[in-house]
């Protein structure tokens, strides 16, 4: 079952991109939007917390939740698992399956997925293109017995969009670890840039809510057109 201030951020998410406070800059008060979705105060105050983490909004103590100004719509959130669809909702992004089959763990993948060697796996490798320009090699492996079924249809489009609203998982967290590394042949190939070129990769560890790794992956952005973009909030 879908998180339900998860829902409410997403709606609310939708109506700030649509321009629906764009006269105010503020979100509608928290007993406003009580009365609105017919859910409790927590809830409620979870869902502004999602669209604080995600740079929509900020608070002022009794003030309101106002808009935070547009960093464009060309990053990376760092902050985000939802992925390119989300992050880059303005561009054209076309997704090439480059390789999709279930394998078996070895050592190395198991001590990354926290899972015994010869677990099962989809191990996916797709190339995305932003407005017909290649942008980023994504390698992804997933657990089958947590994501049980994938194929090229799902894969194409958002897979997160899939394990959320049609697997119904209830992602909490990551580790994300970013580093650059010269790109190889066969990744330069893909990207369009030239072998030794240098590459920008974000490695992400992918949990539950109930802690369980269910996810590692990879991706591997082409270094002239990938810019992350990490908003904090100073407490």
């Amino acid at each position: 079952m879908a998180v339900k201030y998860k829902e409410i951020a997403d709606r609310l998410e939708s109506d700030i991109r649509e321009g629906k406070f764009g006269q105010t800059k503020k979100l509608p008060t928290e007993d406003e939007l009580i009365k609105q979705f017919e859910v409790s105060r927590n809830t409620i105050r979870k869902a502004i917390l999602q669209l604080v983490n995600r740079g929509y909004i900020y608070q002022v103590q009794g003030s309101g939740m106002f808009l935070r100004e547009e960093s464009g719509t060309d990053y990376i959130n760092l902050g985000s698992l939802r992925g390119l669809t989300k992050d880059l909702a303005s561009k054209t992004i076309e997704t090439k399956i480059v390789a999709l089959q279930v394998i078996e763990a070895d050592e190395a993948k198991a001590q990354q997925l926290r899972c015994e060697a010869g677990t099962k796996l989809y191990y996916i490798k797709r190339l995305r293109v932003v407005d017909d320009e290649p942008f980023s090699i994504e390698i992804s492996y997933f657990k089958k017995d947590i994501v049980p079924y994938l194929n090229e249809e799902i894969a194409a489009r958002s897979i997160y969009s899939y394990l959320i609203d049609d697997l119904k998982l209830n992602i909490g967290f990551a580790d994300k670890v970013i580093n650059c590394e010269k790109n190889d042949e066969v990744s330069a190939e893909l990207l369009q840039v030239n072998p030794q070129d240098p590459a920008l990769i974000v490695e992400n560890t992918v949990c539950l809510t109930n802690g369980t790794i269910f996810e590692w992956s990879q991706s591997i952005f082409h270094y002239q057109k990938a810019k992350i973009l990490n908003r904090i909030n100073f407490k």
